[in-house]
């Protein structure tokens, strides 16, 4: 969940581009993630990240109409050690009234393809090992 070269393979963005490395790795603090979806694009500048774990990010810029997006990805190992739960939340503003619920529908959608193209991901790796 944490190398955005395999976020092109979940998300609706045809392309995710790494804008600026983070520190200490490419993918960490200070990294600057792009989304490509035709001339749509959504930047991300990520703000913790500890990996596999947890990452926090907040959106540069978003087609949406919302202002203050940050997010925070966290992965629970569940009570048996054999599996894990990711819980990633999101907060936001609306910054045209009324768009708050259509705002909140978008991302959830696209949240839950992300993250079930995580879940299939991690899946793959662990039938490969």
């Amino acid at each position: 969940m944490t190398d955005h070269r395999l976020y092109s393979r979940w998300s609706a963005g045809s392309r995710v581009d790494l804008e600026v490395e983070g520190s200490p790795d490419r993918n960490g603090v200070g990294a600057i993630r792009v989304f490509h979806a035709g001339i749509v694009r959504a930047r991300e500048e990520i703000t913790a990240f500890d990996p596999p774990n947890r990452m926090t990010y907040r959106a540069l810029s978003m087609p949406l109409p919302v202002r203050n997006y940050r997010a925070e990805m966290v992965l629970a190992s569940d009570e048996t050690g054999n599996g894990c739960t990711l819980h990633w939340e999101s907060w936001f503003e609306a910054t045209i009234p009324l768009t708050a619920g259509m705002s909140r529908r978008i991302m959830s959608s696209s949240v839950s393809k992300m993250a079930a193209g995580i879940a299939e991901e991690a899946q793959s790796r662990t039938r490969s090992a």
